[in-house]
């Protein structure tokens, strides 16, 4: 028995190994793989660097790139229907972003991660349809002035909106959230 039980735990310390083997070449060939993909793209992406700029002792803070206001409402979509909102920290403003739960006393400027983590009172709305041509969103932005110049998502669901604001740079500055678009008193 007891010769049994070690040549059975030398056979799975064997196999895991060779799992482990396995796992590791893989991961090696993956990061070669992405290493290529990244080296192919870094030209074409990549500014260009002047010989003043690389003589610099001390490297300065760089301003976020700016996003096209198509890109950003196609990634505030994206980010709300996959309910993957932490996507979004990179397109709000810093330090802090307004936002605002309608019909509660709710919420204090707050850094973008705050921010997302307080969309997740509106995951219940997910799936949202974020067409701005409705009669129900032009109505609401037509209407409320904090809505006006948003973009905004309508649960298909429920009636849930979520409503994004964006400055000049298409950094979000503003996120509101509500259970009922009804509460806007169209």
């Amino acid at each position: 028995m007891n010769r049994t039980l070690v040549v059975t735990l030398i056979i799975l310390l064997v196999l895991i190994l060779a799992g482990a083997g396995y796992l590791i070449f893989q991961n090696q060939k993956l990061i070669k793989q992405f290493a290529g993909q990244n080296a192919s793209l870094s030209p074409v992406s990549s500014p260009q660097v002047s010989p003043e700029s690389s003589i610099s002792p001390s490297p300065s803070p760089s301003p976020s790139p700016k996003h096209s206001v198509l890109e950003v409402q196609e990634n505030i979509e994206a980010a709300i229907n996959s309910q993957n909102t932490q996507a979004l920290v990179g397109y709000m403003q810093k330090p802090k972003v307004n936002f605002i739960i309608m019909s509660s006393s709710c919420c204090e400027p707050m850094t973008p991660d705050d921010a997302v983590f307080q969309l997740d009172y509106a995951k219940e709305g997910v799936p949202f349809d974020f067409n701005q041509n409705t009669t129900l969103v032009k109505n609401l932005k037509s209407k409320n002035e904090r809505l006006a110049n948003a973009y905004i998502g309508i649960s298909k669901s429920k009636e849930y909106l979520v409503a994004f604001t964006l400055n000049s740079d298409n950094q979000i500055t503003q996120v509101e959230v509500s259970v009922s678009y009804k509460l806007y008193d169209q």
